[in-house]
């Protein structure tokens, strides 16, 4: 895919490390995230009553070094000896792509008002690829 089509795989790839982001801040529930924490993690201020809702601003440093150290900062793969990949965290350090967030936001459509399929509260991974293409299209 990275070599075929290299603005889906940019994309998809964006979306997984937020999507990834989101289940280690907020938790998993039947397997994915619900509904309003993804809301809530990709527009800031949708809970309030008061105040202007913005769309996902890079982390601070601060916000990133808790995040690294709240988790594992670096995976090494069982396949592939000392082949170490850095965190997905590191995708927050940098402004989310307009294409990113709409594939963010279809996602929540999609799994709210068209693909009606177990679990209905929670959004799970395979509604990534789907909302990418989408928001290419």
């Amino acid at each position: 895919m990275k070599k075929d089509a290299p603005l889906v795989y940019e994309i998809y790839w964006e979306v997984l490390c937020h999507f990834q982001i989101c289940t280690e801040t907020t938790g998993l529930r039947a397997g994915g995230i619900k509904h309003m924490a993804w809301a809530n993690y990709l527009f800031k201020g949708l809970g309030d009553k008061v105040g202007r809702v913005s769309h996902l601003a890079p982390s601070t440093d601060a916000e990133f070094k808790e995040r690294i150290d709240a988790s594992m900062s670096l995976y090494i793969t069982e396949s592939k000896p000392y082949t170490v990949f850095e965190s997905f965290h590191h995708q927050a350090k940098t402004p989310i792509s307009n294409r990113a967030l709409l594939a963010e936001f279809l996602m929540l459509w999609l799994k709210r008002c068209v693909m009606l399929i177990l679990p209905h509260e929670a959004i799970i991974t395979y509604m990534v690829y789907p909302a990418v293409m989408l928001a290419i299209s």
